[in-house]
């Protein structure tokens, strides 16, 4: 296939005039143990003061009978293996290998301690992340770049960011968390690839397990007492722990938890690309005289590969499911001839017309997938114009000066001169004015630092900023312990 053929071969599903709303993809799954095996799907933090559990819904009169519901071709519940976040996180971490060749390479140090630095794919908010905007790229501001292709896609031009951090767009983002110090964009994009992995007709089982120590206490007469000791205080202050316990020093039964689940309906996941949301982005040619703005053809249809090559390259390759400790899945199989074999139709994928109607998608396979990226970058960056590699490095003070701020606009504002300092340099109208500032007296920097409050006061509060809602549309901070 000839690289122009390699490069248009999708440009059906892109142009204005598709009629495919999406591409479906469908994977069925089984416990890589066999089918009826115990897998552990993640547990999720409870409200209030329950204990961390399943995601499982339950449905109908057959809700605590998934066995027999499933024998009856009825769903009794359903159980989260893995939640959409989780799977955008590890889909987008399918695409390292592509970065600094295919995908703009941006790193960020300094943020982890004992960890010299993460790409920007491994970051849970991508673009939005407090470890981008608090960042520095030699004594500049490393987030400005970002910043300003998030306010070219706020007037609807998609290539910026594409150019510099394009899974921002895939996988989406929302850089909605104002402070005093740096004023969001409010940029927001929707997911044009989600998935998720979920079990039907499960049972949940329990486990219990115990810790006996490898210290018996008689070996040492002032051990022993100094452990009896620690037990009874342990016991006479509910709100206390065993220390030797703590320690590792007695043994120490586990009370009954989660063990895992038995699933009797199918393991399945499924995978949806938005075309309808590929085709909603574009990039435009430069202003007239006039001032007249026009999309521009040729480039948008480049920006459109290149972010569907993308998905295409994250969402078809195949490979094991190693979720977590005790949850590896592979493809459903069947048995022939007394033997184990791969089933054909375990993997499936559509496109859906807005008619509903749909045909079979031959999704790229054996590097055809990574041949098609390699084409669309090409033609989106241009021969030789692929980016430089970006190296942030996470700022503490600024990350510190935003902190403190936050903290001062529910508290009346910082009042310590030190701290009315810090928040004011860490605003730009007062950057490497510090030594001006420290100068000036409390009372002048307190007027100061209203004046710059006034002008964010219409900022959402930081329960605002972090809702449920976000997390469930973009963000990728997983509830899973």
């Amino acid at each position: 296939m000839s690289n122009d053929t390699t490069v248009t071969q999708f440009d059906d599903l892109l142009n204005d005039d598709a009629d495919v709303a999406a591409i479906v993809i469908r994977e069925r799954l089984r416990p890589v143990q066999g089918a009826r095996g115990v897998f552990f799907p993640p547990t999720f933090a409870a409200t209030g003061r329950g204990k961390s559990d399943y995601q499982i819904d339950h449905f109908g009169p057959r809700a605590d009978d998934p066995e027999g519901a499933q024998k009856d071709g009825a769903i009794a519940n359903r159980c989260t293996v893995d939640s959409v976040p989780s799977q955008a996180n590890r889909l987008e971490a399918r695409l390292l290998k592509y970065s600094g060749t295919s995908l703009p390479k941006v790193t960020i140090s300094g943020s982890r301690v004992g960890q010299g630095s993460i790409d920007l794919l491994e970051v849970g908010h991508r673009v939005g992340d407090a470890v981008v905007r608090y960042s520095k790229n030699g004594d500049k501001d490393g987030f400005e770049p970002f910043e300003a292709a998030l306010q070219a896609y706020v007037k609807g031009d998609a290539a910026p960011l594409a150019k510099l951090a394009p899974t921002s767009l895939v996988f989406g983002h929302w850089d909605s968390r104002d402070s005093a110090t740096k004023k969001s964009t409010k940029s927001k994009a929707r997911r044009l690839i989600r998935s998720e992995i979920v079990a039907f007709n499960v049972q949940k089982v329990t486990k219990r397990s115990q810790y006996w120590s490898s210290i018996d206490p008689e070996v040492s007469q002032e051990l022993e007492q100094i452990l009896k000791e620690a037990k009874e205080a342990a016991q006479d202050d509910p709100n206390s722990k065993n220390a030797a316990s703590q320690l590792g020093m007695t043994d120490v039964p586990a009370p009954e938890s989660p063990g895992g689940v038995i699933a009797f309906g199918p393991i399945e996941r499924t995978t949806i690309i938005a075309l309808s949301g590929v085709r909603a982005l574009a990039t435009f040619k430069p202003a007239t005289d006039a001032g007249v703005i026009e999309i521009d053809t040729d480039k948008t249809l480049a920006l459109r590969r290149y972010l569907f090559a993308l998905a295409l390259a994250a969402a078809a390759d195949h490979g094991v499911w190693d979720l977590r400790e005790g949850c590896i899945l592979v493809r459903e199989s069947k048995t022939e001839n007394g033997k184990t074999v791969a089933d054909p139709t375990a993997f499936t994928a559509v496109t859906v017309k807005h008619s509903g109607a749909e045909d079979t998608f031959a999704a790229p396979s054996n590097g055809a997938a990574k041949s098609y990226l390699d084409e669309a970058a090409k033609a989106f960056f241009g021969e030789g114009a692929f980016p430089a590699v970006v190296t942030l490095t996470f700022d503490p003070s600024g990350a510190k000066a935003a902190v403190t701020a936050k903290g001062g606009n529910a508290t009346g504002g910082p009042k310590k001169k030190g701290d009315l300092v810090a928040a004011l340099s860490a605003l730009p109208e007062y950057a490497g004015k510090d030594s001006e500032l420290k100068k000036k007296t409390v009372g002048d920097l307190k007027k100061l630092w209203q004046v710059a409050e006034s002008k964010t006061a219409d900022a959402p509060t930081a329960s605002e900023a972090s809702t449920d809602a976000e997390e469930s549309v973009t963000g990728d901070d997983n509830a899973e312990i």
